[in-house]
């Protein structure tokens, strides 16, 4: 059997990546590399013939010992999602050498953004000197000589292959080959259901799934404006209120005034969110901007409400993407309607 491998560091890697095993590559034995963070702290295991799960130690995968240890599989593909890192700098240069097609994988709603840096040749040459850094300080340096340009979608040279959810809305400045990523599938939903032995009964019935962030002090307020004017419109309807990991630690004033409130389940588990939308058999799906929501369910309304945070720093410098047809952007609560 030829092989993939794939590095993963979040579940929202891990459900884009299955996915798209079950839907080209079940004649292929697939690596999936994946390590643990606060976000994703599971460890898996598989039965299946071509699918077989390793874990590697954040921080130090950037290494000559780590990169030998992809060699040993000669695989044909190297899929990964983070090209701003020096380890994944480094990783893909040195197995592009030895004739594996590098495939980045689409990072959320990021290959969709378009960047308005104030100083961006201040900020490519800072990411360029820290990521030459930290491969010196591993032993394990890249000779090519290149600018780092995080704010350049697929900027890495020896990536081949660009896997996108919406490549019509993909300004594609580097020139690679962009495929289209499969849709979900019946099958590779009910796989991921049984790895995180999630109930796909749960969400049956009409409800407003909500999805927190972890956001700085001067946005809480915005925040709680949002969704107290959820509850009041709709308080006869079932509210799922998800966390984000950090919500707690960081800005835990919303979540502790919702334990109150009785029509709304506040849901804390480290299960992927989209999970959770997928199952969803009807209702809204609202967010600031998280690209959970690029999961697409069309029984459910989808709205963005990062144009009510006006003022501070948010969004300064970047002009969100939103390559969808189906998620509304609002510019006031009342558009948002069951």
């Amino acid at each position: 059997m030829k092989t993939n491998i794939f590095l993963i560091h979040t579940y929202y890697h891990l459900y884009l990546s299955i996915n798209l095993i079950f839907d080209r590559y079940k004649d292929y034995n697939n690596v999936i590399y994946y390590t643990k963070n606060h976000r994703a702290s599971r460890d898996f295991s598989n039965e299946l013939p071509f699918l077989e799960f390793k874990y590697f130690e954040k921080g130090k995968f950037g290494t000559k010992s780590f990169l030998n240890s992809l060699l040993n599989y000669k695989a044909e593909r190297f899929f990964f999602f983070q090209e701003n890192c020096s380890e994944s700098i480094y990783l893909v240069h040195k197995l592009s050498k030895k004739g594996v097609i590098i495939s980045l994988l689409q990072d959320g709603s990021k290959p969709y953004h378009t960047y308005k840096k104030k100083r961006l040749l201040y900020c490519v040459l800072r990411d360029t000197i820290n990521d030459y850094k930290q491969m010196i300080n591993r032993r394990a340096v890249v000779t090519t000589v290149f600018f780092h340009n995080n704010y350049k979608y697929a900027f890495l040279k020896p990536i081949k292959e660009v896997w996108l959810s919406y490549p019509e809305r993909f300004v594609n400045r580097t020139r690679k080959l962009i495929i289209k990523m499969p849709e979900f599938s019946s099958e590779s939903i009910k796989y991921l259901a049984s790895l995180f032995q999630f109930d796909m009964e749960r969400m049956n019935s009409e409800c407003i799934f909500y999805l927190g962030e972890n956001l700085k002090k001067e946005y809480v307020q915005i925040e709680n404006k949002i969704v107290e004017f959820i509850i009041n419109r709709y308080s006869g309807v079932k509210i799922f209120y998800k966390m984000h990991p950090n919500q707690m630690k960081n800005s835990p004033e919303t979540v502790n005034w919702l334990r109150n409130v009785k029509n709304v389940e506040i849901i804390a588990d480290d299960i992927p969110a989209e999970l959770y939308i997928l199952s969803m058999r009807k209702g809204l799906i609202i967010s600031r901007s998280s690209t959970t929501m690029l999961t697409n369910n069309p029984r459910c309304k989808y709205y963005y409400t990062h144009k009510l945070y006006s003022g501070g720093r948010l969004f300064s410098q970047i002009e969100m993407g939103n390559p969808t047809d189906y998620i509304k952007e609002i510019d006031n609560l009342e558009e948002i309607v069951m």
